[in-house]
């Protein structure tokens, strides 16, 4: 890997100094230097040596900038993940991953969640799914069909059915919790807190599910 040198470390700071109009002092001649052109620059004024040793360093530092781009795209082709955070994009509502966007919705008046996700295909604008609960899922379908998988097929169906169970678990979970807190008969209520423990247990499995599912992708 190429090193920045004392001087050229010098150089860059004369120049820094002089564009933002500090008073630099003149560098100082090694004997060696008496054998080759010599340049007497006014207060502020920048010589061609500056200017040889700052193309000197930036070059270096392209070269080592270029290098670190190009491990970076090579280790991509083994790491998946690495490869899919060098396609996202982060968009004013939501992101796009390769071909396709997850955009942010809200909805004050929807029971399962005023937030919610939808997928769309960035090159044709068709809506592949709307509603979706989770981002997980979204983000599980989007690698799958970056990866070649159709909106039908039976990886990414699954992914939809365990989103939409979780939807309504959730929903049944909060109408109960609702209907607990108006009922005064003891038996109703142990029957709408049984209901809605059930309820919760089936909605953090449906989770969990599609948890798993994303992680095979």
């Amino acid at each position: 890997m190429s090193v920045v040198t004392p001087e050229e470390r010098e150089a860059m700071s004369r120049l820094r100094n002089i564009m933002e109009g500090i008073h630099t002092p003149e560098p100082t001649m090694s004997t060696s230097a008496y054998s080759q052109e010599v340049e007497l620059p006014g207060a502020g004024q920048t010589t061609r040596a500056d200017v040889s040793a700052m193309s000197d360093v930036l070059s270096k530092l392209n070269n080592i900038s270029n290098h670190v781009v190009d491990n970076i795209i090579t280790e991509s082709v083994t790491q998946p993940i690495l490869s899919e955070a060098l396609q996202i994009q982060k968009l004013q509502n939501g992101i796009k991953v390769g071909r396709y966007q997850i955009l942010v919705k809200e909805d004050s008046q929807r029971l399962a969640g005023k937030q919610f996700y939808s997928i769309y295909n960035s090159l044709t604008n068709d809506t592949i799914a709307d509603d979706i609960s989770l981002y997980e899922t979204a983000l599980a379908v989007v690698r799958l069909l970056n990866n070649g998988k159709f909106a039908n097929s039976v990886e990414v169906r699954q992914l939809f059915e365990q989103d939409n169970a979780y939807t309504s678990h959730k929903v049944d979970a909060i109408n109960f919790k609702r209907r607990l807190k108006t009922v005064r008969d003891a038996t109703k209520q142990d029957i709408y807190e049984s209901r809605l423990q059930a309820s919760m247990d089936r909605c953090m499995a449906a989770k969990k599910h599609i948890k798993n599912l994303a992680n095979a992708t």
